[in-house]
C-alpha cells in the first residue's frame, strides 16, 4: 500500500519541524528574496525619482496603481494626536504642507494619565486672527468622546510610552489613539456632500474649515464629499512631535507599501540640539540607521506609522489587530510582553531574528530608516513643558529627583540647557541605565522651516535649534539675578499660571 499508518507520530513532527525550517531559511535568505537596502538609497537622487516604477522596486515594493480609471486620485491624511506642541504643529504644517491632502487633529480634555486638561489646540483654532489661519483649509478637528462607562483604574507613572516607544502608556493613551480612526473616519465616509460651513452648527466631529463635520448620509445629494476617505488613500498616525520627511510621503502616495509601515528616525530631545543615544555608545562610532543595541533595542525611534484605507465598521480591515493603538506598538507587543522574554525568548524572537523577520513579513510591517523627524519636550513654555510631562510620567518623579539645591522649575531649565536626562530615575529604573543626549553643532537635518530666520535664535521658532542662555529657551522663566530684590507679586502670580495649566485635575 502507498499510505501507511503513522506509527511514530514524533518522529513525524520532527521531520515537519525539519522541512518548515529549511523552508523558512530559503524563504528569507534566498538570493530571489534579496533586494536593495533602503538605507543606502539617496531620496533627493532625481535619477531614481524619474521613474516612480524604479523607486518602489528599489523597496520591494510596486508602484500604485487605481483599480479602474474612473478611481478618484490617492488621498493622504495625516492623523496628528496633539497635546500641548502647538509650535511643532506648525513646522510639520509648513513641512508637509504639499504631500498631505487633509490633517485630522485629535484633542483630548484628558491626558493619558486620565487628569483634566485644558485644550489648547481648540483654542488656538478659534482665536481671531488664528496663528493656523493659512493652514485651516485643510484640517479636520475633532474632540475625543467618551463612553459613560469609560473608568480604567489609575494608571502609575512610567517612561516607556516616551521612552522605547515600544508599549502604550495606559488605557487611556490606547483610547486616544483608536479614537483618531474609530471616532473620525465613519463620519468621513458617511459624508456625501461638502461639509457645512456654519459656525453655529453642532456636530459630532467638527472641522475647523469647514467649520463642522455631519453625518449626511441622508441628505438627497449624490455627490461625494472631497473629504471622504477611499480604499487605498493612505493614513498616516502619529505624535505631533514626531514629523515625517516630505519626500517620504511622496513615497508612500506613489507604491502599494506594507500596511503596517514604521517611519522611524532618530530621537531629538529638548530641541534639535540634542539626539538620544545609548549610555554605553561611543561617541566614534557612527550613529547611523537602523542600529540595534545590545538590548536588542532599537536606537532610533519607531514611529510614526503608515497603513491604507480599507474601509471601516465590521467589514472594514482598516488598522486591524488592536486599532490605532495596535498599529503605533504593534499588534504582538502584548502576547511576547505576556511569555516574559528572557535569553532564550529573545534568541528566538529579539529584534533581527529569523523568526521575527517571518513574523513581520507575515503581518506586513516594515521600518524605513531616518525617514522623519522627532522632537521630544521640545516646548517654548515651561508651562507646556509641565503638561506634556505630567501627561507622560506624573509629577511624582520631578519632585522626588530634586537636590537641596535645586528647585523643580531650576532643574528642568538646568537639565534643559545642559542636555541631561530629566526623567534619569525612570529610566534607570525600568531600564537599567540612563540615556544620554549628544549634542549636535550646528544641526542641519532638520524641518526646513527651521533652517530660516524663524530658527535662529531670539527668533520665535529659534527654541527649537538650541537652548542656549540661563533660561533654556524657555519664555515664561525668568532668571534670578543676583543681589536684586523681585517683585514676588509677579512672580508668584507667573508661578501660579505655570502650576494652573500644568497641573489640572
Amino acid at each position: 500500500m502507498l499510505l501507511q499508518p503513522i506509527t511514530n507520530p514524533g518522529k513525524c513532527a520532527r521531520s515537519l519541524a525539519v522541512l518548515l525550517s529549511i523552508w523558512a531559511f530559503i524563504y528569507l535568505f534566498s538570493p530571489f528574496n534579496l533586494r536593495l537596502d533602503k538605507n543606502e538609497i539617496s531620496y533627493n537622487d532625481e535619477a531614481i525619482w524619474g521613474n516612480r516604477h524604479d523607486i518602489c522596486r528599489a523597496y520591494g515594493w510596486k508602484p500604485y496603481q487605481p483599480r479602474q480609471s474612473s478611481d478618484p486620485p490617492r488621498k493622504l491624511y495625516d492623523l496628528v494626536l496633539v497635546t500641548t506642541e502647538l509650535d511643532l504643529l506648525e513646522v510639520r504644517f509648513n513641512t508637509t504642507w504639499d504631500a498631505v491632502d487633509y490633517y485630522v487633529l485629535v484633542e483630548s480634555a484628558k491626558t493619558f494619565t486620565g487628569r483634566n486638561k485644558p485644550l489648547l489646540l481648540k483654542q488656538a483654532l478659534d482665536e481671531t486672527p488664528s496663528r493656523f489661519e493659512t493652514y485651516k483649509s485643510k484640517i479636520i478637528y475633532h474632540q475625543v468622546q467618551y463612553p459613560e462607562d469609560f473608568s480604567p483604574p489609575p494608571t502609575p507613572p512610567r517612561g516607556s510610552g516616551s521612552g522605547s516607544g515600544s508599549a502604550s502608556v495606559s488605557p487611556w493613551e490606547d483610547f486616544h489613539l483608536n479614537a483618531m480612526f474609530d471616532q473620525v473616519f465613519p463620519l468621513l465616509e458617511a459624508e456625501t456632500k461638502s461639509p457645512m460651513t456654519n459656525p453655529n452648527v453642532n456636530s459630532d466631529l467638527q472641522s475647523s474649515y469647514p467649520l463642522s463635520l455631519s453625518n449626511s448620509s441622508s441628505s438627497s445629494s449624490k455627490s461625494s464629499s472631497p473629504r471622504r476617505p477611499h480604499t487605498n488613500d493612505i493614513l498616516l498616525l502619529s505624535l505631533a512631535p514626531e514629523i515625517p520627511r516630505p519626500h517620504i510621503l511622496g513615497l508612500l502616495r506613489e507604491c502599494f507599501f506594507p500596511e503596517r509601515l514604521t517611519l522611524s528616525s532618530k530621537m531629538h530631545y529638548y530641541s534639535f540640539q540634542f539626539v538620544r543615544r545609548p549610555s554605553w555608545f561611543s561617541r566614534t562610532q557612527d550613529y547611523g540607521p537602523g542600529y540595534i543595541d545590545r538590548e536588542s533595542r532599537e536606537v532610533e525611534w519607531s514611529h510614526p506609522q503608515a497603513t491604507v484605507y480599507r474601509g471601516t465598521g465590521t467589514r472594514g480591515k482598516t488598522v486591524k489587530m488592536g486599532g490605532s493603538a495596535g498599529l503605533r506598538y504593534g499588534s504582538r507587543s502584548g502576547v511576547i510582553a505576556g511569555i516574559g522574554g528572557g535569553k532564550w525568548w529573545n534568541g528566538w524572537m529579539g529584534k533581527g531574528t529569523w523568526a521575527e523577520n517571518w513574523l513581520a513579513r507575515w503581518e506586513g510591517r516594515e521600518t524605513l530608516r531616518s525617514a522623519s523627524w522627532t522632537c521630544e519636550a521640545c516646548f517654548p513654555t515651561l508651562a507646556q513643558f509641565l503638561l506634556k510631562d505630567d501627561e507622560v510620567y506624573g509629577p511624582g518623579h520631578r519632585l522626588d529627583s530634586l537636590t537641596n539645591s535645586d528647585t523643580e522649575k531650576e532643574r528642568i531649565v538646568r537639565y534643559v540647557r545642559e542636555g541631561k536626562d530629566l526623567w534619569s530615575d525612570l529610566h534607570e529604573r525600568e531600564e537599567g541605565g540612563k540615556w544620554v543626549f549628544e549634542e549636535v553643532v550646528n544641526n542641519t537635518d532638520v524641518p526646513s522651516l527651521l533652517l530660516g530666520s524663524e530658527g535662529k535664535e531670539g527668533r520665535r521658532l529659534g527654541f527649537l535649534m538650541e537652548r542656549g542662555g540661563r533660561s533654556g529657551g524657555f519664555r515664561d522663566y525668568k532668571v534670578p539675578r543676583v543681589g536684586v530684590v523681585e517683585d514676588t507679586e509677579n512672580v508668584k502670580e507667573g508661578e501660579e499660571r505655570v502650576v494652573a495649566i500644568g497641573k489640572q485635575g
